[in-house]
């Protein structure tokens, strides 16, 4: 298996794990479900608004990339965490983990891997 199928494996797992373990920790976290709460409201608010159908797709396509820019934003920081959770094992047991291939094939869509302090 090279290591563009392997990090797509990755990137697969990942967000699957991610979902399974955020949504567990979200559906726990009353600050979270308040705020839920609160979207839910504010786009009742939204659909009620006597928007013109111009105006309504300005807005629908702000909200939208709003959406998009935070769940990229939430599979980094997930995979950041990886990364952090693998460097503290690495420095734990350094003979057990490489820790330059695990950043090579955590890192997403080409970025640069965060740098090791």
């Amino acid at each position: 298996m090279c290591d563009k199928e392997f990090k797509e494996l990755i990137k697969i797992a990942v967000e699957k794990l991610k979902d399974e373990s955020v949504l567990k920790l979200l559906q726990t976290d009353a600050s979270y479900q308040k705020d839920s709460n609160n979207e839910g409201s504010a786009e009742d608010a939204f659909h009620q608004l006597d928007l013109t159908e111009k105006q309504r797709a300005v807005c629908q396509h702000l909200l939208d990339c709003r959406d998009k820019q935070d769940f990229e934003y939430g599979t980094h920081a997930y995979i950041a965490g990886l990364m952090d959770a693998f460097h503290i094992m690495a420095v734990l047991f350094p003979e057990k983990w490489d820790t330059e291939r695990i950043r090579k094939v955590l890192s997403l869509k080409g970025s640069e891997p965060l740098p090791v302090k």
